[in-house]
């Protein structure tokens, strides 16, 4: 320790000896940096206290660059990757769950959660941290390494080991069996309901389905059978998908010709404009719209949402959108690694930058705030050919912005962080009878009976729920969708979340409340 001190003494004595004026500061060019790189290099070669693998020293390298670029890029490293498992993902033998991650301070972070899948409904939330898939920790620099390790048979289960930070800032580990699935294999339109008179209520849940826009004119053409003459349409937590599957939604909206994205690219002479190629649009049959977004609205998704905007074709309700419109492609490299990189951006039809600003931003930080910034000072804006003012920068900011939820008591989340709900929903229904379907919809709550046995239920497990009716009123909420899945599964699910969605009542409110397009 004397000789380091020493050591490091004389280093700064000599350099203060030799001082001179400070010259002005010269930013090193790109043939200095990378001596600077191969210096730095031979240095921990030589002289490092441990034996090096000097490919590892220039892969972390690579992946610090990589992240340093942008928080959407990422290395897939063939080194981390066996052959045999690489070249099954790009056959498409291995299934993914249906959870996003990002790396996060370099740990995987759940980002979104696919609407319609059994995670979605086995309490994985949104910043949830991973720590371990069976007992083991999961390896991976971006979110797409996670997703291939994570990876396995279509609907096989992966117990995943989260950690989670509660709402009053106490941290507790929960473990999830989460089923590989492809969720994009059923409809992306599950949700076909009528909400009240003649207003109809669909939700597009990934844009990943390459019939996205086959099954919405499906289900809009049942709609309009029923009598539907204005449309709400559901795109909250949707986290994109195929770029061409948004124009063609968009067709569904919008006349032909009509462009729906402008994709500019650094090497490209000029913007590519992309239009409807097919419409399904009549000006005889202009309903009025209103589509519901929130800040897992992202990618594909906000395409649309911006293009029915930017248009005059919809309302926009809900929370700021994510901000995610870059243009993603692989870039292979010599030892079989891909670069997934970001090598264009999207604006809007009247062209608004809807990507979020990430210079300057930690990635901590540009996840976390993903739809906070509520207000539309500083934002990028344009005008629509009806005259009104519509923002980018930071997600689509919505005409009718909808104010945050409060977040239920810790005492409620706890029930689902130990899995009660679940673990007592089998055993009720087995000596139980439930109402038909169409009254628990309409009552809006569980039976009294169904309220009484979970609390039994979980005081036997130790959980300790509040008397009284507000208590009392919230058991009800959170049984009810437990039970409707349980016994008509997702057509039930979603017929029931269509009629209680306290938003969808706001959004059905808002048709005789706001002027549309």
């Amino acid at each position: 320790m004397r000789a380091f001190g020493a050591a490091l003494a004389g280093l700064l004595a000599g350099s203060v000896a030799a001082a001179q004026p400070a010259p002005v500061f010269r930013k090193p060019t790109l043939a200095e940096d990378l001596q600077m790189f191969s210096q730095v290099l031979n240095q921990l070669r030589l002289n490092h206290l441990d034996s090096l693998d000097s490919h590892a020293l220039i892969l972390a390298a690579v992946e610090g660059m990589i992240a340093a670029a942008d928080p959407h890029s990422y290395l897939l490293p063939v080194a981390r990757l066996t052959a045999e498992r690489a070249q099954a993902w790009e056959a498409g033998k291995l299934v993914p769950v249906p959870i996003g991650f990002q790396i996060v301070r370099g740990a995987p972070v759940v980002t979104s959660v696919t609407p319609g899948s059994a995670a979605a409904r086995q309490d994985v939330l949104v910043g949830d941290e991973l720590l371990a898939a069976d007992g083991q920790p999961v390896v991976g620099t971006s979110g797409e390494e996670v997703a291939i390790a994570l990876a396995g048979e279509k609907n096989s289960t992966v117990r995943l080991t989260l950690a989670r930070q509660r709402s009053d800032g106490s941290r507790i580990e929960v473990d999830r069996s989460v089923k590989r699935q492809l969720v994009d294999e059923a409809t992306a339109v599950p949700a076909v309901e009528m909400v009240g008179p003649e207003t109809g209520y669909l939700r597009i849940t990934t844009f990943t389905n390459p019939k996205v826009g086959d099954d919405l004119h499906d289900a809009i053409g049942r709609l309009k059978g029923r009598g539907m003459r204005r449309l709400i349409l559901d795109l909250r937590d949707n986290g994109g998908g195929l770029v061409d599957e948004a124009a063609r939604v968009a067709g569904e909206f919008l006349p032909t010709g009509a462009v729906v994205y402008i994709a500019e690219r650094k090497k490209a002479e000029k913007p590519d404009t992309v239009t409807v190629k097919r419409s399904f649009w009549k000006q005889e049959d202009r309903y009025p719209v209103i589509v519901l977004v929130n800040d897992g609205t992202a990618s594909a998704s906000e395409l649309v949402a911006g293009a029915l905007q930017d248009h005059d074709r919809a309302l926009i309700m809900g929370r700021p959108t994510f901000g995610k419109s870059l243009l993603m492609r692989g870039f292979p490299l010599i030892d079989g690694s891909v670069i997934m990189m970001a090598f264009g951006r999207v604006r809007t039809p009247c062209g608004r930058v809807v990507q979020r600003g990430y210079r300057g931003v930690t990635r901590r930080d540009y996840y976390r705030v993903a739809g906070a910034v509520l207000d539309t000072a500083g934002r990028p804006s344009c005008r629509t050919a009806a005259g009104r003012t519509v923002y980018g920068g930071g997600g689509v900011f919505p005409d009718l912005l909808v104010p945050l939820r409060p977040a239920p008591p810790v005492w409620v989340a706890r029930l689902d962080e130990d899995d009660l709900p679940l673990a007592w929903v089998g055993g009720y229904l087995t000596g139980a009878a439930l109402p038909p379907l169409d009254s628990l919809i309409a009552a809006r709550k569980a039976p009294a009976a169904a309220v009484a046995s979970f609390r039994q239920f979980a005081a036997g497990r130790g959980a300790a729920i509040p008397d009284g009716a507000e208590a009392d009123a919230r058991l009800e909420r959170l049984l009810l969708s437990r039970l409707v899945f349980a016994k008509w599964g997702e057509a039930g699910y979603y017929r029931l979340a269509a009629a209680v969605d306290p938003m969808v009542a706001e959004a059905v409110a808002a048709f005789g409340t706001h002027r549309l397009p």
